[in-house]
């Protein structure tokens, strides 16, 4: 597998916690992580796989690191022949009708930029009404929830690694 950039902006520290869970998953050696407060165009252009991670505030809100990052750095680079994978925090309890929005905010900011987006993740099994991450009959990423779904995280994180060990080869 290629090196892997994973690139997530936090602010309570729940999606700092995914990205960190989501290297352990995949090979440690190959895989970088960047708060995007820091991260600057080249570090992204250093990498043919990214990982980006982002939460989802109020009523489709990104995360205001990655707001400033996605504007300023990712739309300014050179995604061309890179592999994207998105993943996105929300609330499906308080926020059911626009859950994990961040992953398809990302997604269609990025959308014609010559990167290929891997890792779509099946609807099955998320209580939420609607949000703009789903594509079709699936998300367009991993949306998980922190707060009213913890316990099916784990599990969903390790499936979705394993389909990006085999998108990002």
């Amino acid at each position: 597998m290629k090196r892997i950039g994973i690139f997530y902006g936090s602010t309570t520290g729940n999606t700092e916690k995914i990205a960190e869970k989501i290297r352990c998953n995949l090979e440690m050696g190959l895989v970088d992580i960047f708060n995007v407060k820091y991260a600057e165009i080249k570090d992204v252009e250093n990498y043919d796989n990214i990982i980006l991670g982002s939460s989802t505030w109020g009523i489709g809100i990104l995360q205001n690191d990655f707001d400033k990052f996605l504007h300023e750095v990712l739309k300014q680079s050179d995604l061309k022949n890179k592999k994207i994978a998105i993943f996105g925090t929300g609330d499906s309890s308080i926020y059911p009708d626009s859950f994990a929005d961040s992953i398809g905010i990302i997604f269609d900011a990025l959308e014609g930029k010559g990167a290929t987006f891997v890792g779509e993740f099946p609807t099955e099994g998320y209580q939420f009404e609607s949000s703009l991450s789903i594509f079709g009959d699936k998300f367009v990423g991993l949306p998980l929830d922190d707060d009213s779904d913890e316990e099916q995280n784990k599990l969903r994180i390790s499936l979705w690694t394993e389909l990006l060990k085999l998108d990002m080869n």
